[in-house]
């Protein structure tokens, strides 16, 4: 298991920032969709809201295959750009408990909406995805 930076974690945690899942099915469909809530809650886990109850590709897939790649990115104006891909595991499904208290409740108070559930990732690498690192392995 890698641990994310504290340069990553803060990256994953903005809510500026946009952030892409990436997963594929058994049978090598890919699918990327952007997830606005995805954070990290330590340094070795990203989490992300589910609005539509496990229906999506995005969660068949997870269920399916486990396997998963994150990007953030921060794109100034000028370089240097802060872009980050986290490749990890699936790990669990909550549907109680703190961690799903406060994605439910940010997302009440941001967006008005409920949530069914949030994924979580198990971090099992961390790529610096910047043109200067040339996606360079960073943990």
């Amino acid at each position: 298991m890698a641990k994310m930076s504290k340069e990553v974690i803060e990256l994953f945690q903005d809510p500026g920032v946009p952030k892409m899942v990436a997963t594929i099915s058994q049978e090598g469909e890919l699918n990327v969709t952007p997830k606005t809530s995805m954070t990290a809650i330590d340094d070795e886990t990203l989490a992300f809201a589910d609005l539509y109850g496990r229906t999506t590709r995005t969660f068949k897939n997870l269920e399916e295959t486990k396997k998963v790649a994150i990007v953030a990115m921060k794109l100034p104006v000028a370089p240097p750009f802060t872009t980050y891909q986290v490749k990890g595991t699936f790990r669990e499904y909550l549907t109680s408990g703190p961690v799903f208290d406060k994605f439910a409740q940010a997302l009440k108070d941001a967006m008005g909406v409920a949530i069914s559930g949030v994924g979580t990732v198990k971090v099992d690498a961390v790529y610096s995805q910047a043109p200067q690192d040339k996606g360079k392995l960073v943990a």
